[in-house]
């Protein structure tokens, strides 16, 4: 009988060990102590009484080398730890830091401080400074072959759609209420095609500002809008326009005008050089941020928007997913803060349009 329990019992752990579950958790975990900087991990194994499944995903010789090294230095680190704890947990994001919530049992010192880390991080978030990253509403498709065949692709004066208005008033009243009792107003900054244009007019109304157009956000390929036609365009709200805004950049040639005959060569030669003014144009942005006192907010096209994403996030471009790509649907909306702390930007808001 007691053999026969012993069979069941073991039958029963091994099902569960290897249940499709059990491999998924474990797969996300392993995936999750990726994240974790050497220096993480090594605050979080002197702070934490660390759980089996924590310990399991660290390697042998990763486990060993640290052990070792603390075990030689536990003095010493302990008190350098509690001179830069504070600084230390900052880095943690917030994935991370739920991650270690519920896979930790935590000591008195730890849950203090992620108390406090929490408290300071809606502290700093409130206050901290944003870019957003604004892809145009939703385009009137009717007119698909007409600007991308007829037209030969010079599509710039292409309007939004019915519901690329209603988008367009969504996101404008979702920053409306975001920036309704701001001191410091931000600043909009659009691509100089109808579509953003339309978009960020309905942005500027809502927030009593103006639009300032950027022709580094243009689409590639598009061509570019002659600036005494956009005029004639919108006549009508010329109040909201920035007149005394100088564009940064100047598109060349090379830039606007629609690729005829593609080869391989040909293609990642032109994906570097847009890739390279791109990149251009976040740092220009980026540097704005970081010397000015206003959130910035940006309304453009999907792939430019994607390679302005990359310089932000630090994500490889070459390297990337379609879904990431994707995520860029129509109105959708990126809110990056900047931390104050670590000097990088985190995610701190995103809305995937409608």
């Amino acid at each position: 009988m007691k053999i026969k329990n012993y069979f069941i019992f073991t039958l029963i752990l091994f099902n569960f060990l290897h249940s499709p579950t059990r491999a998924t958790h474990e797969k996300q975990h392993e995936e999750m102590i990726r994240t974790f900087t050497n220096k993480q991990l090594e605050f979080v194994l002197n702070n934490s009484m660390n759980t089996f499944t924590i310990r399991t995903l660290l390697s042998v010789e990763w486990k060993h080398q640290l052990w070792g090294k603390l075990k030689d230095q536990k003095d010493k680190i302990k008190e350098e730890e509690n001179r830069h704890a504070g600084a230390m947990i900052s880095t943690f994001n917030i994935n991370q830091l739920e991650f270690l919530m519920q896979n930790d049992i935590n000591t008195p010192k730890m849950k203090t401080i992620l108390r406090q880390l929490l408290v300071n991080k809606e502290k700093w978030t409130e206050n901290a400074k944003s870019i957003w990253l604004i892809r145009h509403g939703e385009k009137d498709m009717t007119k698909n072959t007409y600007y991308m065949l007829m037209h030969g692709e010079l599509n710039y004066e292409w309007a939004l759609s019915e519901n690329g208005l209603v988008q367009s008033r969504t996101v404008a009243g979702m920053l409306k209420e975001q920036y309704e009792n701001a001191i410091n107003p931000p600043l909009i900054f659009t691509s100089p095609f109808r579509r953003t244009i339309h978009t960020a007019l309905f942005v500027a109304s809502a927030l009593n500002l103006k639009i300032q157009i950027e022709d580094g956000l243009v689409e590639k390929r598009h061509g570019l809008w002659n600036r005494t036609k956009m005029a004639n365009c919108f006549s009508k709200y010329l109040k909201y326009f920035d007149n005394h805004y100088q564009s940064k950049f100047y598109p060349t040639r090379d830039i606007i005008e629609p690729v005829i005959v593609y080869d391989d060569l040909s293609r990642s030669k032109i994906l570097k050089n847009e890739c390279a003014f791109d990149e251009n144009v976040a740092h220009y942005f980026l540097k704005m941020l970081h010397d000015g006192n206003q959130d910035i907010i940006i309304i453009g096209h999907q792939s430019e928007l994607f390679n302005m994403q990359s310089v932000i996030t630090g994500f490889n471009r070459l390297g990337y997913e379609r879904a990431e790509y994707e995520k860029i649907a129509c109105a959708s909306m990126f809110q990056y803060v900047l931390n104050p702390i670590s000097r990088k930007f985190e995610l701190k808001s995103y809305f995937e349009g409608l």
